[in-house]
């Protein structure tokens, strides 16, 4: 009796999860067609933020509410991460909302989005006008330390991609450490779990098991950064700080 118990809680849950991602891929249409180019015209890319930052506010309350996920955060974790200014947020990458669940609770924060997200009927509007895209590395690194100087915080993610749930190794890329030292700007490292594991690589975004999901948001260390002395020295910084990320990601 167990299993087709299981199979009527997961089914609705199933349902429920995909009118979330269709809601939430309109709403982004909506809101890049709409309400981007009277923005736009003021070249508001902060107001941007917010509007995509409180949509995503929207999202992850409806959530809680309707019982699809919650989200662990001790109040000491989210005053610290409601406080940054001019942080790189190197965070692990479990699921396919990890950015949306980051920027609900950063300030004046973005993400490096790929460059084919560009191409998402949904998303491409809203990825082009807020979000920072990694199609030019070099542009990307200019864009990024003049985000920081003011203030924002930039979230990427080192894996690169969702993590696959019986992946052990976690092979980390060194962007997040270039640009805090372009930038000169700290690294705050944030660990992301989720219980049971759903929305990872190559699961269905419609099976979202047959609990109440738990996302666990930790902030798990600052770094500290500073310019090299020298470009010589780029590369082995590079290294160096990608090595102390994975550290404090994955103890």
């Amino acid at each position: 009796m167990a299993a087709p118990r299981r199979l009527w809680v997961r089914v609705p849950r199933g349902v429920l999860a995909l009118l979330f991602f269709l809601a939430f891929g309109i709403g982004a249409l909506v809101i890049g067609c709409v309400l981007f180019p009277p923005l736009a015209l003021f070249r508001a890319r902060r107001a941007m933020r917010a509007l995509v930052r409180a949509s995503y506010r929207l999202f992850v309350w409806a959530a809680r509410v309707t019982g699809l996920f919650r989200i662990v955060l001790t109040p000491e974790d989210r005053a610290h991460l409601a406080a940054m200014r001019g942080c790189v947020v190197a965070a692990s990458h479990p699921t396919l909302i990890d950015v949306v669940l980051l920027l609900a609770f950063l300030p004046d924060a973005t993400a490096v989005a790929k460059a084919a997200a560009r191409r998402n009927f949904f998303y491409s509007h809203i990825v082009n006008a807020a979000f920072l895209v990694n199609d030019d590395p070099l542009r990307l690194l200019d864009e990024a330390k003049s985000l920081l100087a003011r203030g924002g915080n930039l979230v990427i993610f080192p894996e690169g991609t969702r993590t696959p749930v019986d992946v052990l190794q976690h092979k980390l890329h060194r962007g997040a450490a270039q640009i805090a030292l372009h930038a000169s700007a700290s690294v705050q490292c944030v660990s992301i779990a989720c219980d049971p594991p759903v929305l990872a690589k190559g699961q269905s975004a419609w099976d979202v098991g047959d609990r109440i999901i738990t996302f666990t948001l930790r902030a798990c260390g600052e770094i500290p950064v500073e310019v090299p002395a020298s470009d010589a020295v780029q590369h082995s910084a590079a290294v160096a700080l990608t090595a102390r990320i994975q550290s404090l990601l994955f103890p």
